[in-house]
């Protein structure tokens, strides 16, 4: 589905792992952090929101995970939602191994787990602020669906949700 240029000794799973999802939420805290408006209030965000995956959705769906050696260098995930739909979440890599196809990668790995769990749609959300997130959820053949301020995580921003018919 995407061109994949990842170099040999990147590895990806989605089996996790104890230490996994504090890693999840420590990349982003690092990716984000020097973008205006991506501090500490969007880590906690960010964790919130993985717990929520584990504690109120059960982990219904993956998660998966590129690494360097040991290293933790980029990430995705389905969230399972009811009526055949999903959310991508947590996309996000580290900027040290950007231009090397893992975001593609990992999120074309997402879009096919779709397919194979029968779903229908899958949506995402995201803010300004985010050229090449935009730019690959629109290569991915993602729309906007609403586009509207909302009060996040360190005050009102654009809160975009975006759609993929899969159907």
């Amino acid at each position: 589905m995407f061109a994949v240029r990842m170099h040999a000794d990147i590895a990806i799973r989605h089996d996790l792992r104890p230490g996994d999802l504090g890693r999840i939420v420590s990349l982003h805290g690092e990716a984000y952090a020097p973008l205006p408006g991506f501090g500490e209030r969007f880590e906690a965000y960010v964790a919130s929101t993985i717990a929520e995956y584990v504690l109120d959705n059960d982990a219904r769906g993956r998660i998966w995970l590129a690494e360097r050696g040991s290293e933790l260098i980029g990430c995705t995930a389905i969230a399972l939602r009811d009526d055949d739909v999903a959310q991508l979440r947590w996309v996000v890599v580290d900027p040290s191994a950007r231009g090397a196809g893992i975001g593609g990668t990992l999120a074309g790995k997402a879009l096919d787990y779709c397919r194979e769990q029968g779903r229908q749609s899958v949506h995402l959300y995201t803010t300004d602020g985010l050229p090449e997130s935009q730019a690959l959820y629109e290569k991915l053949g993602f729309r906007i669906t609403a586009n509207a301020p909302d009060e996040l995580w360190e005050g009102v921003r654009p809160l975009i949700r975006m759609q993929l018919d899969l159907a």
